[in-house]
């Protein structure tokens, strides 16, 4: 009972005091008007008992609201990254399938025929760059990531200035990430930065370092590279993740 409603009690009984000391009410009346006063108390006392109730059930659903928007956050989030991820296989995949096409439709000598060629020639005919990549990026898809890696690393071994060079070394980085070797994925992609500039998969690289730093649960640097896809490719699907990401307004969320 706080101490104003003490204070009221206490002056409703010495005015009954008064008056049944003056006449004009009987010991009766007051020990009626006490009867009800306490059962008014109590009243009080449970209504406030289901108040407080209300209020703590109140809370744990805010708080279970809370911890589901955070968790369908993160979902989507995770579906955003699988998304791209996708994006970009469909992508190259498509571009592999044309290269294949057109080397198919002018090959002279099938590769597997080498039974009449000198050592020299069945040596070039099995390094094949194009082969090599293929095979190499068909194990990646499949999911066989440590075949993936060997395969794109003997491709950038025997061809490092090759036309898919960069790609190689992102298909390693893609792969190490795969794997959740976030600090190897790091060290693959910033090869593609520092040794391919012009590369057409910068922006996908920034982003997925952005999310090795995440995963490596260092927030500040991986919102650095965040900004980094933004700033210098703003009409990017990877520059719209970041973003997300970063919580930046304006950001569409699927």
């Amino acid at each position: 009972m706080s101490l104003a409603e003490n204070y009221l009690k206490a002056g409703i009984l010495v005015l009954m005091l008064c008056l049944l000391s003056s006449g004009c009410v009987s010991r009766r009346e007051i020990v009626r008007f006490q009867e009800q006063l306490d059962y008014l108390e109590e009243s009080n006392h449970h209504l406030e008992k289901d108040v407080a109730s209300l209020d703590s059930l109140l809370k744990a659903q805010l708080d279970e609201n809370q911890r589901l928007k955070a968790d369908i956050s993160s979902t989507l989030g995770s579906i955003d990254d699988r998304l791209s991820m996708l994006e970009g296989r469909v992508e190259e995949s498509g571009h592999r399938f044309t290269e294949l096409k057109k080397q198919m439709e002018n090959r002279e000598i099938s590769p597997q025929d080498t039974s009449g060629l000198p050592d020299s020639l069945k040596m070039r005919v099995s390094l094949d760059p194009q082969k090599l990549y293929d095979q190499a990026y068909f194990d990646f898809a499949k999911g066989s990531y440590d075949l993936a890696i060997q395969g794109f690393s003997d491709y950038l071994r025997y061809f490092p200035k090759g036309r898919s060079a960069d790609q190689a070394h992102y298909w390693i980085a893609e792969s190490y990430y795969a794997k959740k070797d976030y600090e190897r994925c790091l060290d693959g992609f910033q090869k593609l930065l520092q040794n391919f500039p012009s590369s057409n998969k910068l922006p996908s690289a920034l982003y997925k370092i952005g999310l090795c730093y995440e995963e490596l649960k260092n927030q500040i640097r991986a919102n650095r590279y965040f900004k980094e896809v933004v700033s210098r490719y703003p009409d990017s699907p990877e520059a719209k993740l970041a973003k997300e990401k970063m919580g930046i307004s304006g950001a569409k969320k699927r």
